[in-house]
């Protein structure tokens, strides 16, 4: 009844939002016609196109979202129909120290832990004498692709920084193969190289494309994934509110107009915190069970992370490349 129910009301909300956009931007034009001129009013109207496609998404995300009828639910309620018995018994197990185990290992966050660990080398000897950590360009580049994982259960609307991610990625990739891969097999080498080709501009103004400006953009949305991890295990407050408090100190500063409102339209379609964790625990059952794996296994991962991105902001600031541009 309830599905029957959103097909019917559904397509005349979508004309509601589409009407509303409509007006919205035909006020803009007008505004600035009166105030600028006739040429400036329709160089403003593609806004109106602009504004429908976003509201027409964020509308159609939040329906989704409230019928329960996103893809890792309606998947993961497919495959307990088709196998209710084979794992239902081996779902959840808990040793004599209180710690749960799920069947077939934890949760999605369990791979990126092992990822992140294997980018960071040996030790060697800091510039101050200090030990320091190396890390590994081919590792950190598939813990980075790993992540998607977090963007993907985030929601749908992630879907454009996913792609930007992957971009960045092949961006340090096409630097590394102009080099000998064996004279850059670590992130310090590899930024050492490319600034020494002259590529830079003095005062941390970075060429882009670059490794160095894929790598600074790269860092930030592992601070930021840093940030709604945690976010997910502190229940003090909703996801989306830890989410936004994560943009705003860590992403926002560097962001455009236009990248500031892309995102603000992505956090407002967070999903809960609960649903959160099914998507990143899809095999795990009951919700206390699903709940206690994924939260320790992001307590194993976010550590790692954090050297990681510590790694990475001082060896920036060490050869000068900590762009502050907005984008």
């Amino acid at each position: 009844g309830s599905l029957a129910l959103a097909g019917d009301l559904l397509p005349q909300a979508v004309k509601g939002v589409a009407f509303a956009a409509h007006g919205l931007a035909n006020g803009l034009e007008a505004i600035v016609s009166n105030t600028y001129g006739h040429e400036a009013g329709k160089e403003i109207s593609f806004l109106e196109t602009v504004t429908l496609i976003a509201l027409l998404i964020a509308f159609a995300t939040r329906v989704a979202a409230k019928m329960q009828t996103n893809l890792f639910a309606r998947t993961h309620s497919y495959y307990l129909l088709l196998k209710p018995c084979a794992e239902s018994e081996a779902l959840q197990a808990m040793d004599d120290h209180g710690v749960v185990e799920s069947a077939g290992g934890r949760s999605l966050v369990a791979a990126l832990t092992t990822a992140f660990r294997a980018c960071i080398s040996e030790r060697r000897e800091g510039n101050n004498g200090s030990e320091a950590h190396e890390l590994k360009v081919e590792a950190l580049l598939e813990a980075f692709q790993s992540l998607k994982i977090i963007g993907e259960a985030i929601g749908p609307l992630m879907g454009l920084s996913v792609k930007n991610d992957e971009s960045n990625v092949q961006k340090v990739r096409r630097v590394v193969a102009r080099h000998d891969s064996g004279r850059v097999p670590t992130i310090r080498a590899l930024l050492e190289a490319e600034k020494a080709s002259g590529v830079h501009r003095p005062g941390a103004l970075l060429a882009d494309p670059s490794a160095a400006m894929a790598l600074l953009w790269m860092r930030r949305t592992m601070q930021y994934y840093i940030g709604v991890m945690l976010g997910a295990v502190d229940a003090s407050h909703s996801l989306s509110s830890k989410c936004r408090t994560a943009y705003a100190s860590i992403l926002e500063p560097y962001h455009g107009w236009l990248l500031k409102n892309t995102f603000n339209m992505v956090l407002s379609a967070v999903p809960s915190r609960d649903e959160f964790i099914a998507r990143l625990a899809p095999g795990v059952k009951p919700k206390h069970v699903r709940r206690a794996v994924c939260f320790g296994d992001i307590h194993e991962c976010v550590p790692l992370m954090e050297e990681v991105v510590a790694i990475l902001q001082q060896l920036f600031e060490e050869l000068d490349l900590e762009d502050k541009r907005k984008s």
